[in-house]
């Protein structure tokens, strides 16, 4: 009789740092605030403990649907087509990870939102979908030969940090309270899932930023990102405490943890950032903080280390079906695929890909949304080289008619953020109103700021320092670079919902507090 296959379970904890996990040596954001890392969390540790890391893993989008679509089918947005929320679905020939393991005579089941999992066409071949990590439990418990395929998507660290799952009695949120009234002035609804402000002003998860900031002078910047990395760091260890924990013992208990392929991972990371007070979260940007995640992967038979490569999300599809035996499905598939096997990185730390590709698209979901526009693009290499470029040219005259403040924002984030020119939006604020020209502004900042900036991450991991370059300077590697960058760029797939199927997209969104307004 064949042994029987292992349960393979996919587990997503959106937005959380590859630096707030304690296997990982590097402490950027940490040592950016004069902070020692000192996480309680035993859940995470237990399995870090047990599995094969990637202190080098990166994500391929700063955002949830595309960086999920591009995990779970293993192509980047040109094969998959999926950008945003609404907008874009999974191209139907492209095979997800349930759709291969369910053909592999896999029972299968999804943790995570409904409505926007199946809306970006991710849900095909999903027997059971639900918000709760019961249904896994469940599913394991039934007397049932057929193995089980499980993708466990965690939206506890996401923002609002430190709320955890406000419906559950497990969870004593009173701390989370007590913070947020004491540094920012807000009261916590738990049941309208609002936050009030000593005026009475109202915000859902997905405005709560807009508060916080309201009511933080211009001098606090600073103190006020310190003050919600810690309410960041205090969600982390009390999803693992409580959620976390129980969820891994329950697995143990039941005998299917040491039975099970688990992959652990993050989406995307997360933005607090002192020079940006508007940023909050994660979005469109190309950077360190948001492109470099956690994961880890334990199974039957693989030796808990360290794998010294560079590794990308892309690369789980393979990876997964090779350690469950059912590399062949891989290889069947008649379409171009960007993900490769992780197995020789993770028995013998040898690299399966030179680099992987990273996009941001500029996406807002909301009644006037526009059509998402790529926003910048990239290569990140073994050698940890990120080439970044702009997803296309500064176009000054369509922003003469925006406030000052939404073009001195416009113009800092074609500036990447965080990294160098201009340094604040205040200080390009005050040249605007010194009677600079926004023409002008577009052309320094073009200048200043080349289509392609490579950022040496490894030894610069805030990006401070890049080398610039454009197209018709750029030198052999560097062409080889866009070459590379040109070939990855593709396009979303359009898809049209009916009216009700869209205001229950954005209504599980705005309790999720992904809405982007």
């Amino acid at each position: 009789m064949a042994a029987r296959r292992p349960h393979v379970l996919l587990i997503c904890v959106d937005a959380l740092r590859y630096d707030c996990v304690n296997w990982q040596p590097q402490t950027p954001y940490f040592d950016l605030f004069n902070m020692t890392r000192r996480l309680t969390t035993p859940a995470l540790d237990g399995l870090a403990a047990q599995s094969v890391r990637f202190p080098r893993a990166g994500s391929h989008a700063g955002y949830t649907p595309l960086s999920l679509a591009t995990t779970l089918t293993g192509t980047y947005a040109r094969g998959h087509g999926v950008i945003d929320f609404q907008n874009t679905t999974c191209r139907p020939h492209i095979r997800s990870l349930p759709e291969l393991f369910a053909a592999a005579g896999y029972r299968t089941a999804a943790v995570c939102g409904p409505e926007w999992f199946g809306s970006l066409g991710l849900a095909r071949g999903v027997e059971r979908v639900g918000q709760d990590e019961r249904i896994v439990l469940d599913a394991l418990a039934e007397p049932d030969d057929a193995p089980l395929f499980a993708f466990v998507h965690f939206n506890d660290v996401h923002s609002p940090y430190g709320y955890t799952f406000w419906d559950d009695p497990a969870c004593d949120n009173r701390d989370f309270a007590l913070f947020m009234w004491t540094h920012f002035g807000l009261q916590v609804d738990l049941a309208k899932r609002e936050f009030v402000d000593r005026e009475g002003r109202r915000a859902g998860l997905d405005q709560w930023d807009g508060l916080v900031a309201s009511g933080c002078p211009a001098d606090r910047h600073v103190e006020r990102a310190l003050l919600l990395f810690k309410a960041y760091l205090h969600g982390i260890e009390k999803f693992d405490q409580v959620r976390l924990t129980r969820f891994v013992e329950a697995l143990r208990g039941s005998g299917a943890l040491d039975s099970s392929i688990v992959c652990v991972f993050a989406d995307h990371g997360e933005i607090v950032a002192p020079r940006m007070p508007w940023v909050l979260g994660h979005g469109k940007f190309l950077t360190e903080q948001l492109q470099r995640v956690p994961l880890m992967i334990r199974a039957p038979g693989l030796r808990a280390r360290d794998a010294a490569p560079l590794a990308g999300l892309v690369d789980l599809p393979p990876t997964l079906l090779e350690l469950a035996g059912l590399e062949r499905l891989w290889g069947e598939l008649e379409y171009e695929r960007d993900g490769r096997s992780l197995l020789p990185a993770m028995e013998s730390d040898r690299a399966v890909q030179a680099s992987y590709f990273q996009e941001g698209w500029s996406v807002r979901v909301a009644a006037d949304r526009a059509w998402p526009t790529l926003f910048q693009r990239a290569i990140r290499t073994q050698e940890d080289q990120l080439i970044v470029a702009q997803g296309r040219e500064l176009v000054a005259e369509e922003y003469e008619a925006l406030p000052l403040e939404a073009a001195a924002r416009y113009f800092v984030e074609r500036g990447l953020g965080e990294i160098p020119y201009p340094q604040t939006c205040e200080e390009l604020a005050g040249h605007l109103r010194a009677g600079v020209g926004r023409a002008r502004m577009a052309a320094e900042i073009e200048r200043a700021q080349p289509r392609y900036q490579c950022f040496d991450v490894g030894r610069d991991p805030h990006q401070r320092s890049p080398r610039v370059f454009g197209r018709a300077t750029a030198d052999a590697r560097e062409r080889s670079w866009i070459e590379e960058i040109d070939r990855l760029t593709g396009t979303g797939n359009g898809t049209g919902l009916s009216a009700g199927a869209e205001e229950a997209i954005l209504k599980h969104l705005g309790a999720l507090g992904y809405v982007e307004a």
